[in-house]
């Protein structure tokens, strides 16, 4: 009875039709990875270090925040909590079948890992599946504040391994067998302490009582413009999630945070890495990656897009259009803020693309990615989000703003290049995002297929 249990955790995260595509990308990667790593430049495997730690760090860090990829979420807690089983069984299938979960997620990276270790990088999967997947259990009764603090130990000492501290689990990306014993030591003792210390009926509780956690603040709006209102709303509280279509999931995630909480975060990782760029030498690819990450909240942001809006109430007041080009314009602003850190330690080590890129190019990028998601990747929360070839093509088609960001990050740090790429890249940017501000006709159509939930 075990093996249906696993096996009903691993399908409700990944359905059976996309396990096999995925299974079949991650092995043809894997071999282009191998083929190449041999032939492939010293920088181009130093980049794939920094990317590789970027991308292990992030998994581990929010880990322990997300229910649905590391544990239960309430329907799964609900449906196991009617079976005939101890907790002990339950628990072992949460965390075994997150592991496989987990494992299968980090194949499709693969690629990464063998371009910046050789075939051994595969030996990095298992044992940081296995941390992600055990992680949860171990801190889930903690309140958030608590796990933040654990987070910041634990990512202090993944990043450690940039400056060469062999005791980091991820010190083998430079060198350090130790990696590798460390990472599989740190994931059998905490899978240990997650078996032993979880407990489901205390984590399904947390669960129930989170979702019905009252509204803390109220906000109090003295304008009657509606623009003023709306940007009034989401430089408050900022959607993070939505419709990030990890491995073909069938439900949602989508939080809403208070925006000072997400400025106040990215404030303090933008001061940690002031502190660590100044000991490193080569700041061309960690500036990539800053400008890469800013690009990734973006997407977060956008996902979630137009999911939570009641729209019954906006319309009340203001057509299609005018609702549409408040909303797009107060989200970019938002996005704008939260990456301002960034763009502010990006001119500090006279990064002046970059801090443009941030400020500038990813929120005109959000207007563009949010209209399209809007349209052609709209989705409740109440129906199977599923893998379909107009999806794969508007992922394609929103990846489009982030090729020049690309080249943005690479231009060399003089005040000439950057006004000679400047003009050309803000062309662009408005003309792939102001028609969307403009169209009365795309948005009385978009709207009425988000109400309708036709898809």
């Amino acid at each position: 009875m075990l093996e249906k249990l696993i096996k009903f955790v691993i399908f409700s995260r990944i359905p059976k039709r996309s396990l096999i595509f995925y299974l079949v990308f991650a092995i043809f990667f894997g071999y282009i990875g191998y083929v190449s790593y041999s032939n492939a430049p010293i920088y181009v495997n130093e980049e794939f270090k920094y990317l590789s730690i970027f991308y292990l760090t992030t998994m581990v860090a929010v880990s322990p925040f997300n229910s649905r990829f590391s544990l239960a979420n309430k329907s799964d807690s609900d449906f196991l909590a009617l079976l005939p089983f101890d907790d002990d069984k339950i628990i072992t299938a949460l965390i075994i079948g997150s592991f496989i979960v987990n494992i299968i997620f980090l194949s499709i990276f693969i690629f990464w890992f063998i371009e910046a270790l050789g075939i051994i990088g595969v030996i990095v999967i298992p044992s940081f599946a296995l941390i992600s997947s055990s992680l949860p259990a171990i801190l889930f009764n903690l309140d958030n504040k608590r796990k933040v603090l654990v987070d910041l130990v634990i990512i202090f000492w993944l990043i450690s391994a940039i400056f060469d501290f062999p005791l980091s689990p991820l010190s083998m990306f430079y060198g350090y067998f130790e990696g590798y014993a460390i990472s599989y030591l740190f994931a059998l003792a905490i899978f240990i302490i997650a078996i032993r210390k979880f407990n489901f009926s205390s984590y399904s509780n947390i669960i129930i009582s989170s979702e019905k956690e009252e509204v803390k603040d109220q906000i109090s709006f003295k304008s009657y413009n509606p623009f003023i209102l709306t940007l009034i709303r989401n430089i408050r509280i900022i959607e993070i999630g939505g419709r990030v279509n990890w491995m073909g999931m069938n439900t949602l995630i989508s939080k809403r945070v208070d925006l000072w909480k997400v400025i106040l975060g990215s404030s303090i990782l933008a001061g940690v890495l002031y502190i660590i760029l100044n000991h490193i030498n080569e700041l061309n690819f960690i500036f990539f990656y800053i400008l890469f990450g800013g690009w990734f909240i973006m997407i977060m942001i956008a996902s979630a897009s137009f999911i939570t809006e009641p729209l019954w109430l906006d319309l009340n007041v203001m057509t299609p259009l005018e609702f549409a080009r408040y909303y797009l314009i107060s989200k970019a602003v938002s996005i704008a803020i939260i990456l301002s850190p960034f763009a502010i330690l990006s001119l500090l080590f006279g990064y002046i693309g970059n801090a443009l890129g941030l400020v500038v190019f990813i929120p005109l990028s959000s207007i563009f990615i949010m209209s399209v998601y809007a349209r052609y990747y709209q989705q409740r929360y109440n129906m199977p989000l599923n893998v379909s070839p107009i999806r794969f093509l508007v992922s394609l088609l929103t990846s489009i703003p982030l090729i020049p960001l690309v080249i943005l990050a690479f231009i060399p740090k003089c005040l000439i290049f950057c006004l000679l790429f400047i003009l050309p890249l803000t062309l662009f940017y408005v003309s792939i995002s102001f028609p969307f501000l403009l169209s009365n006709s795309y948005w009385e159509s978009t709207i009425e297929k988000i109400v309708t939930s036709v898809t």
